[in-house]
């Protein structure tokens, strides 16, 4: 058996990599010593650049389009939420008419989701910036002048989304796929496999725990997973 193994690279979003790339990198870790998995955070269109172009192994994938060289594996689908500040007083669901009165901050690929769902019922958003950059999102949402459309995951958990209230989008579904996307190799590779089961793994225990639906309530309903006791403590 070889000491060394090639190492996995493994991309992931930036509004999945929070949630994600912990609890995988201590399964990892605990499953095999010597594997060595590494992490790079971009958006989809990068991602697939680099997967197409050998640079990382495997991603998660929103809404990919087929006719790729790759394997994918869906995941699951998750809905869009509202969230504002408490300031903007938004109840906890917003049909899509409100909606389009609401002044909003999204990145280019959440909005170009949403807009080809709305698109068939006529209805638009008000985007008052397009901006790429989550971080950069939750910083002006937080400020109270402005509100974002994002997969309900993307605020769990957060301790700086206090004030921040999630409300349920009605008369619409919006809602994204998440995909894992792996590099075809027709050599075998334990290691790629090992982390493969282990991502799918993590996103059943997420799923399990609501983290992916309205169900967990509020945007800091998964606070305490953070801080959970171990179960081998």
């Amino acid at each position: 058996q070889e000491n060394v193994r090639a190492p996995v690279v493994l991309g992931a979003s930036p509004t999945l990599a929070r949630l994600l790339l912990p609890r995988l990198l201590e399964s990892c870790i605990d499953a095999m010593d010597e594997l060595e998995l590494r992490a790079r955070e971009a958006f989809t269109p990068a991602l697939l650049d680099w997967l197409e172009r050998g640079m990382i192994d495997m991603a998660v994938l929103t809404n990919p389009e087929p006719g790729r060289s790759l394997s994918f594996q869906p995941l699951l689908g998750e809905p869009f939420a509202l969230v504002s500040h408490a300031q903007m007083r938004i109840g906890p669901v917003v049909s899509v008419t409100q909606l389009a009165r609401i002044p909003l901050l999204m990145t280019s690929l959440h909005r170009s989701l949403v807009d080809r769902q709305l698109a068939s019922l006529g209805k638009s958003l008000q985007v008052r910036a397009e901006i790429d950059s989550v971080d950069s999102i939750r910083e002006l949402v937080m400020r109270g002048r402005w509100a974002t459309i994002m997969p309900v995951s993307v605020f769990r958990g957060d301790p700086q989304a206090q004030p921040l209230v999630m409300s349920e989008i009605s008369g619409v579904q919006l809602n994204r796929l998440l995909v894992l996307a792996t590099r075809i190799d027709p050599r075998p590779n334990p290691s790629l496999s090992l982390v493969h089961e282990l991502v799918v793994a993590e996103f059943s225990r997420m799923e399990r725990l609501g983290i992916f639906s309205f169900a967990a309530g509020d945007a800091n309903a998964a606070v305490p997973l953070e801080g959970a006791p171990s179960s081998r403590r």
